[in-house]
């Protein structure tokens, strides 16, 4: 299920609604516009999540095609495990500039 993803924007990850019309769009590792603080902002999806306990912000929009894949977001995990870091700090590696 897409519904809600957690996406890194703004050098923190949250969590956000993946509405139902951008869900067949959404993929791990692409760009989706969210708003953040009254702000608009873009972020990368590292992965769906089940329904959180909390309340959620809705995607504002989707950028179709994987700016980097699922292979990426895993080597994510490996990093922070590996060296004891936030997950934050090894999605900077791996974030197009």
């Amino acid at each position: 299920m897409k519904d809600f993803a957690e996406i890194y924007v703004n050098q923190k990850i949250y969590t956000y609604a993946v509405p139902a019309g951008e869900q067949a769009a959404a993929e791990i590792g692409c760009a989706a516009e969210v708003t953040l603080r009254g702000k608009n902002y873009t972020g990368y999806i590292l992965r769906f999540v089940a329904r959180p306990e909390f309340k959620t912000l809705p995607v504002q929009k989707i950028s179709g095609g994987s700016n980097f894949g699922a292979d990426l977001v895993e080597l994510v995990g490996w990093i922070a495990d590996y060296y004891k870091c936030f997950p934050e700090t090894a999605v900077k590696l791996i974030t197009p500039k």
